[in-house]
């Protein structure tokens, strides 16, 4: 018996049912495939920047929701104290790539807007938006009222009334504040990333 072809030949033809009276294609179509991997630097570059933005969104999102909250509970000059530890470590190689990794979009964003003529329109927009949007709303948010805000917090007294005044005022109302305003624009540029990437190998309109 000869199993794989369509008569009693020696021709085999690709993909024909082991199955008897079964005359479905089963071949595989590796072109359909190849949809859904990255075929070129740009696309990796992008896919890295939404991954590294949605990082970013987390990171932000678990101290407005629990961190913080958290601290709230404990004394003040507690909550300090534990605040300033976690503002010491956190610094570190591999949180400033997840924080501010998404920023690599700028690249892709600008090989395309200098090639108009070799990626659409949506691509092009949604990654300089996504590049504009995490570096005003995250990035300088970060720098002018998140960080200033840490460095303030690490010169307190924590047991002083000053120090007390600060941390519930500045830290638990307005750095959180902030903190959750560049949390959104993080999550929001990993969307308009995403909506780049996808756009990214579509055809251009006529």
């Amino acid at each position: 018996m000869n199993y794989g072809t369509t008569n009693n030949g020696d021709e085999e033809t690709k993909g024909s049912s082991l199955v008897p009276g079964d005359d479905s294609d089963t071949s595989f179509d590796y072109g359909k495939l190849s949809s859904w991997l990255l075929d070129s630097r740009l696309e990796a570059v992008m896919l890295v920047s939404v991954i590294l933005n949605g990082m970013a969104a987390g990171i932000i999102f678990i101290f407005s929701n629990t961190i913080m909250p958290s601290l709230a509970t404990l004394d003040s000059d507690v909550g300090i104290n534990i605040m300033n530890t976690i503002n010491v470590i956190i610094v570190n190689p591999l949180f400033i790539i997840a924080f501010f990794g998404g920023l690599v979009s700028a690249y892709p964003a600008r090989v395309m807007w200098k090639n108009p003529d070799l990626y659409s329109v949506p691509a092009r927009y949604y990654s300089v938006a996504s590049t504009l949007i995490f570096f005003f709303g995250e990035f300088m948010v970060t720098a002018t009222q998140n960080v200033p805000r840490n460095n303030a917090l690490l010169a307190v007294d924590p047991e002083s009334d000053d120090g007390v005044s600060y941390w519930q005022i500045n830290f638990l109302k307005g750095w959180v504040a902030w903190n959750t305003a560049r949390g959104i624009f993080a999550a929001i540029s990993a969307v308009l990333g995403a909506l780049s990437l996808s756009f990214m190998r579509k055809p251009m309109a006529a």
